[in-house]
């Protein structure tokens, strides 16, 4: 058991500094609760327990909804990538459609050279 996480979701606020401290003093006997500066009674070790678990059962429960978020995320990217890929599509049409047009402007252009140079006047 984590006891500052569970401490944490039993007092919902509370600073693991200012509130409680949490020690281990190597002995073998494990983390304890060392400083309470909490208004509210210092759990018991039953207590402890049943928060943990609680505490365990409300991050499993969070999983489903992070995966909902990251499914939405998902179809977002894939969503933007086929818009990308689409406008990437309208840009080479496009950029073919210009070259075209450059093309025929050229030969507009050369021919109106022929035409200018048979035409003394013109």
């Amino acid at each position: 058991m984590n006891i500052t996480l569970t401490l944490q979701h039993l007092y919902h606020g509370a600073d693991p500094i200012r509130d409680f401290e949490v020690w281990d003093d190597s002995d073998g006997k494990g983390p304890y609760i060392a400083v309470w500066n909490l208004d509210a009674p210092q759990p018991t070790e039953e207590e402890l327990q049943a928060a943990w678990e609680a505490y365990q059962k409300a991050e499993a429960d969070k999983l489903p909804a992070e995966l909902g978020e990251l499914e939405q995320l998902r179809k977002e990217l894939a969503d933007t990538k086929a818009a990308l890929e689409d406008t990437n599509g309208k840009l080479k049409a496009a950029g073919e459609e210009t070259t075209n047009v450059q093309l025929a402007l050229a030969e507009i252009y050369e021919q109106l050279l022929a035409l200018k140079e048979g035409n003394p006047n013109g």
